[in-house]
């Protein structure tokens, strides 16, 4: 079996975005464990507000910029949401970038890093129910991060009870991803 290999998506294109600091930390977390790993930010992807006339879940994208897009998220084997809670929900461009596509997440693992007033866990039980309809499984841990606790002066600097979460969730999230790739594999055939 090949490794299993995780994808970081960035969910923030905020000026001043605290996004970037996490998504820089989730990355030093997996590299330290030795997971193979690579962020994907839909900023690089120029997409305006979804201009797809079929529904992502089809895989009949007509723009090039979906096709890319869609190709840069495709090949891991599950998916690390690095996402902020905006208004009590899921930051817009993000949902946005996500409902471009949808079977790039069939029978992959999502977990998630999350952010904001209350650890921005109204987000993550947004996400969930978001990621079902593309038959993804979320895992149940979470990293989750307060911005009264969490950051100093605009820097993260997360405390041991938070940042003590992503062990839990990596350990999740690689055997799902494991165990997922099967699934996949016995659906291929």
């Amino acid at each position: 079996m090949d490794m299993t290999r995780i994808g970081i998506i960035a969910g923030s294109n905020r000026p001043g975005a605290l996004n970037p600091q996490i998504v820089a930390w989730v990355k030093a977390q997996l590299d330290a464990a030795g997971v193979d790993n690579a962020v994907v930010d839909y900023n690089d992807y120029n997409l305006p507000i979804l201009d797809e006339e079929i529904p992502g879940g089809a895989h009949a994208y007509a723009n090039e910029h979906t096709k890319a897009w869609g190709a840069a998220v495709e090949p891991f084997d599950g998916y690390i949401v690095v996402t902020p809670e905006y208004n009590h929900g899921v930051p817009g461009p993000l949902k946005n970038a996500i409902d471009y596509i949808g079977s790039e997440f069939a029978n992959k693992p999502i977990a998630f890093a999350s952010y904001g007033a209350d650890k921005g866990v109204r987000a993550i039980e947004q996400w969930r129910l978001i990621f079902a309809n593309f038959r993804a499984a979320t895992v149940r841990a979470t990293a989750s991060f307060s911005l009264f606790t969490d950051f100093a002066d605009g820097a993260f600097v997360p405390q041991e009870t938070s940042a003590g979460t992503f062990g839990a969730l990596l350990t999740d999230l690689l055997a799902w991803a494991e165990g997922f790739a099967v699934v996949r594999e016995k659906l291929a055939q």
